[in-house]
């Protein structure tokens, strides 16, 4: 009996666990509501670049479960959080979402501007 509670323990552990976490999508950290998103061509004065970030939310398993805008938020979170790691403020959507049947990605380039 015993026996039989460590191999559940185990198949928790190693196969659930991981399944569940899976499902989560990606959240905006903190000070990265700051960072402003354009989808046009913006006035670039006073805005230096500072390189190019991809923001990408969802999996095999997170699409099964997780609406289109979720995973749409998800991205644009995953974007902005990742120019706010780059020191930047605003992103320069480059393209249409790009999108495939289990992730939902944005591509931009990334600016820091000066007020």
């Amino acid at each position: 009996m015993k026996k039989s509670r460590t191999l559940l323990l185990v198949f928790i552990y190693s196969i659930l666990l991981p399944l569940l976490n899976a499902c989560s999508h990606i959240t905006l950290e903190d000070g990265a509501d700051s960072v402003k998103i354009y989808y046009s061509i913006m006035e670039r004065t006073n805005c230096e670049y500072v390189g190019d970030a991809i923001g990408s939310d969802g999996n095999l398993i997170t699409y099964l479960f997780i609406s289109n805008v979720t995973l749409t938020q998800g991205a644009l979170d995953d974007i902005r959080n990742n120019a706010m790691a780059m020191g930047g403020n605003a992103v320069f959507i480059l393209r249409s979402q790009l999108s495939y049947s289990t992730t939902t990605t944005f591509v931009g380039t990334v600016y820091n501007c000066h007020k």
